[in-house]
Order: structure tokens, then C-alpha cells, then sequence
């Protein structure tokens, strides 16, 4: 019941998801994964956007690391599925948007319309520096280049994340861009990775409230 009222519609997805995990061994969950198992405890310890969890195995119960707290759902989700569908690649080294990447067409203008124009307007009117404390909260190392603001972290070990912002000209509005390596399509589906665009837009907009 507990569970219900915390997942709620993402119930059956949940169910799904642990039923995929139960059926991997830890070991191999770990290494693909790259993140730790406690044999003893039965639990798996993750990071996320600087935040720890644990995931319990075979329950794949998730809450925040030394807190019987949960993460928002989606974001739960996505990293409950993250568990069993990584794989032990590397890194391609090249960075790629959403609509760039296999079927990203389909959901890329939901994408834009509720993630990244967020973003841009957020930007356009955001305390430049709380924003760049918010970014380094959440792990992001800033970075110079060709953004106003850009900075690189990770949702999980595998899963790294590019955000950038651009303030915009006269004529020109304020723009932003969430970009991944594009090795994401092997361990994550097309619809968690808009999820995650999702996660991604409301973490950076939260003014530094504790999720604890």
C-alpha cells in the first residue's frame, strides 16, 4: 500500500521494472551498473546528480541514502530501471541531444516545449550565480566554451550530462540544451531519457531547497 501511494500511476512500470531486476544477478547488476553491493545488507549504493541512494535487491525498494525518504518518482523510476538495463560499455566521447538520438524526433517536441523552454526562460530571468551553486549542488563542474553557461555531471556513473545555456541577443531569445554521450541509448529506453530531461529541468530550477 505504501508503495502505491508513493508510485501511484508509475505502479505498474515499478512492477515491471523489479521484476527485470530480480532476475539479474547483483554481481552483474553492480559491474554493469558501476556502483557498489552490500552482500550482507542486500542493498546496492548509487549516485545520482551528487545525491546517495540505496536500492534494495531483490525489492528494488529505492529511497536516499541514510534517510527512509524517496526520491520523486520519475526519478526513482528511472533509476530503478537504470539498475537492470545498464551495460559494461564505454563512454563514445561524443555528445548528442535528445532529438539526435535513435527515435528522438518522437518525443523531442514535448521535449522542448516543457524541458527547454522552461530552461531558457528560467535562464533568461535565474540569479546567474545561485544557478551556478545550484549546478555545482547537484555535482556539475562548470565549464567554458561556447555557452553563457555550461556545465558537465552525472545522473548516474554511466550517465553523463551536459547542460547549456545561452542568454539570448535582441532578436534572439534566451536558449538552453541538455546534451548526453551518446552511449545513453544503450543503457537507458528513449522514454526514461525524456524523463530524465524532465528530472534534469526540475532540479535545476529548484532554488536549493534539500530534497532530505
Amino acid at each position: 500500500m505504501r508503495n502505491k501511494r508513493y508510485e501511484r500511476a508509475y505502479f505498474p512500470a515499478f512492477l515491471k521494472s523489479r521484476e527485470k531486476l530480480k532476475q539479474l544477478k547483483p554481481q552483474y547488476i553492480a559491474a554493469s551498473a558501476l556502483c557498489e553491493y552490500d552482500h550482507s545488507k542486500k542493498y546496492f549504493y548509487i549516485k545520482s546528480f551528487n545525491y546517495s541512494f540505496k536500492i534494495s535487491y531483490p525489492e528494488g525498494e529505492i529511497s536516499f541514502y541514510g534517510s527512509q525518504k524517496k526520491p520523486p518518482t520519475g526519478w526513482g523510476l528511472i533509476l530503478l530501471n537504470y539498475l537492470s538495463g545498464a551495460k559494461d560499455i564505454p563512454l563514445v566521447g561524443k555528445w548528442v541531444s535528445y532529438r539526435e538520438l535513435p527515435q528522438g524526433n518522437v518525443f523531442y517536441p514535448s521535449i522542448k516545449t516543457n524541458v527547454l523552454d522552461v530552461l531558457s526562460k528560467h535562464y533568461a530571468f535565474c540569479d546567474k550565480k545561485l544557478l551556478n551553486e545550484r549546478l555545482v549542488q547537484l555535482g556539475f563542474n562548470l565549464e567554458k566554451g561556447l555557452a553563457d553557461t555550461a556545465a558537465e555531471g552525472f545522473f548516474t556513473p554511466r550517465i553523463p550530462i551536459k547542460v547549456q545555456f545561452w542568454e539570448g541577443e535582441s532578436c534572439i531569445p534566451p536558449s538552453s540544451q541538455i546534451l548526453f554521450d551518446s552511449s545513453i541509448s544503450c543503457h537507458m529506453h528513449i522514454e526514461d531519457i525524456a524523463a530524465l530531461c524532465g528530472v534534469v529541468k526540475d532540479l535545476v530550477i529548484d532554488t536549493g531547497t534539500s530534497l532530505l
